[in-house]
């Protein structure tokens, strides 16, 4: 494809705008990842055991993705999901608040000849979406970092971006044991990571654990309820996290 690529670059950022009682999503918790060096550390481990073309695909099926829909991939990282869903949508925003994942994923853009991405420095508290609304959301591995109170007002926003029976496609790290054995099950995550993973992914779990805002089950399940969307699949696929498959219903 010889088309040149353009730079879709939509800067958002938490200015004068915004009230200063809004939680600062700009601002990172747990690792940074507006360093240009750790976000491509980050895109070297993830590869290592992700299959992110496998993954992405079997999003697109569950949320029945097609060559007309447009996608909001909230979170993108350097591109994990968005690079894939581009060459099966009509469009697809990339959205994250770290500009050095942006730069990733705009380079891989370029070099696989996908046109229809627009990226978005933004969270999901800042993202504005403009135009009509999407035919479905996809979150993985992100919500997480905003407290339950602004995982709720993000949720509701969310809901907002897309229009009636659009889908949304929620992954992250979603605890379901018992409170009484928290400290069993964080010790396991972080030894389980290490024998896994390395050193550097169980580093990074416990930052996980300590800086950022992991939530139960029950409470997500109630967030994403009054904000609008009816839960249609619920699946535990990896140990502490959950896949939430939801549909935005008539507000």
């Amino acid at each position: 494809m010889s088309e040149k690529i353009p730079d879709r670059d939509n800067t958002q950022t938490l200015t004068a705008g915004e009230p200063l009682w809004q939680f600062p999503e700009m601002r990172h918790s747990g690792v940074d990842y507006a360093d240009r060096r750790v976000a491509e550390e980050y895109d070297r481990q993830h590869a290592a055991f992700r299959d992110f073309e496998k993954d992405a695909l079997l999003v697109i099926e569950r949320l029945g993705l097609g060559s007309g829909d447009s996608v909001i991939d909230l979170g993108c990282g350097t591109g994990a999901f968005a690079l894939t869903a581009a060459r099966h949508c009509r469009r697809v925003h990339a959205v994250d608040i770290s500009p050095a994942m942006l730069d990733i994923c705009r380079d891989k853009a370029r070099q696989q000849g996908l046109a229809n991405i627009d990226t978005h420095q933004a969270g999901f508290l800042t993202y504005r979406h403009i135009g009509e609304p999407a035919d479905a959301i996809v979150s993985v591995a992100a919500l997480h970092h905003l407290p339950d109170f602004w995982k709720g007002a993000a949720l509701t926003r969310l809901a907002g971006m897309l229009r009636p029976g659009g889908r949304l496609h929620l992954f992250d790290v979603v605890f379901s044991f018992p409170l009484r054995d928290y400290y069993r099950e964080m010790d396991a995550w972080v030894e389980g990571m290490r024998s896994e993973a390395g050193e550097a992914m169980a580093e990074e779990t416990v930052v996980h654990i300590r800086d950022e805002y992991s939530t139960f089950d029950w409470i997500m399940d109630g967030l994403l309820e009054r904000a609008g969307f009816r839960i249609d699949e619920k699946l535990s696929e990896f140990p502490r996290c959950l896949t939430y498959i939801c549909t935005r219903l008539q507000l």
